[in-house]
């Protein structure tokens, strides 16, 4: 069914009111703008599917008001820029969430599989993906292509109902737990702090101080101007001028303007308010620059990182998962950083909620010299403690 009337919209939402689990996905576009511009909103539960147009039904209330329900599991495939968008409609996290593609993963179907892949192990059903890049926000949009973006939540429902009842089979809801926690929290969506955005700047570490405060004054202003446009930070100064801009310290219109890959547009709309920028940069003490962060040039003991690597594949055998899912390298690498420079992990990602038990135990007794590998009998490699080979 295609909502395109709010007198439908309410009839939908008296419908799905008083289930507890409704699949959501939603199409959008996001080329050019800072926050995704929303083109549809499919949802469906037991019977009924639906694709609503935010574009022909603007107020949205009644619909959101049944999401919002802490009642009502909220179902999704690949969720987080999906969240990003209900959540800000909604101006709350929602939650409960339930994730196909995470919990795919916990139950050994690999890591970051499509939807596509999942309908056809649970529904034996291929889903056509045709209309992938479509522009969701032109009108009329094709019987086709809504019918596309409803396939997205009409298998959504008994992948959820194979995925759940397999998750429990295993006794995996903690582990399931421990990794929505991360999507109903409302820190994982807030914006971008626009102080920190310099970070992600290249080519900036050879910059004399006074000219890195002028460079974190720009970025930031840059930040705030595209929140505020709804635009992308690119497109209003690109990265590589912004530093350059940084680097010359311009003082007036036309030496701003004469910076190789400064928009004339900008320079027309902005140009005083950069150099107010430039300036209160310019006047920040060199004390209160924030040093540049160390790159991560840290150098473990040698093979240490390959041993628990090696462990971890065991270990992932074992519970006929991915390596990845339990740790990958890069985690592998801090946790092992973490043990020689404090001793301490108990903050440490792999200390916390389920991989503490499933890995970081394991890890931490290997760091510690408590375990050890050994080949065994049948020529696989095990974990064992180390007291048994004295």
């Amino acid at each position: 069914m295609y909502i395109d009337t709010e007198e439908a919209l309410s009839v939908l939402c008296e419908k799905i009111k008083g289930y507890d689990m409704l699949a959501l996905d939603t199409e959008f576009v996001r080329e050019k703008t800072y926050y995704h511009r929303l083109g549809l909103i499919q949802v469906a539960t037991d019977g009924i599917c639906a694709a609503i147009d935010p574009i022909a039904v603007p107020r949205l209330q009644p619909f959101l008001d049944v999401i919002k329900d802490p009642n009502v599991i909220k179902v999704f495939h690949a969720s987080k820029q999906d969240l990003e968008i209900l959540n800000r409609l909604c101006g709350e996290t929602l939650r409960p969430i339930f994730d196909t593609q995470i919990a795919a993963s916990l139950v050994g179907w690999g890591s970051q599989i499509s939807f596509a892949k999942i309908v056809q192990k649970v529904s034996r059903k291929r889903i056509c993906k045709s209309e992938r890049y479509t522009d969701w926000c032109h009108r009329p949009l094709s019987k086709g292509q809504i019918e596309y973006a409803m396939d997205d939540v009409r298998y959504l429902v008994p992948v959820y109902e194979k995925l759940n009842q397999l998750i429990r089979k295993l006794d995996r809801e903690e582990w399931l737990k421990g990794e929505f926690h991360v999507l109903e929290d409302p820190e994982t969506y807030k914006l971008p702090e626009p102080k920190e955005q310099y970070l992600k700047l290249k080519n900036i570490r050879n910059l004399q101080t006074r000219h890195l405060a002028v460079l974190i004054h720009l970025t930031a202003w840059r930040e705030r101007e595209a929140q505020q446009r709804d635009v992308l930070p690119k497109s209003i100064i690109r990265d590589e001028t912004l530093t350059e801009v940084a680097r010359l310290v311009p003082q007036d219109l036309g030496a701003l303007g004469a910076v190789r890959g400064f928009f004339k547009k900008e320079l027309s709309r902005s140009g005083k308010e950069i150099l107010s920028v430039i300036r209160a940069g310019l006047e920040v003490p060199e004390h209160e620059v924030p040093d540049l962060p160390e790159a991560d040039g840290y150098a473990t003991r040698r093979g240490v990182e390959e041993l628990l690597s090696a462990c971890v594949k065991i270990r992932a055998e074992e519970l006929k998962v991915e390596a990845n899912i339990l740790a990958d390298r890069r985690q592998i690498h801090d946790f092992v950083r973490c043990y020689e420079e404090t001793g301490n992990v108990e903050h440490h990602f792999l200390f916390q909620s389920w991989r503490k038990d499933c890995i970081g135990t394991m890890l931490y007794s290997i760091m510690d010299g408590k375990m050890a590998l050994a080949i065994g009998k049948d020529e696989r490699v095990t974990l064992i403690p180390l007291h048994q080979l004295r």
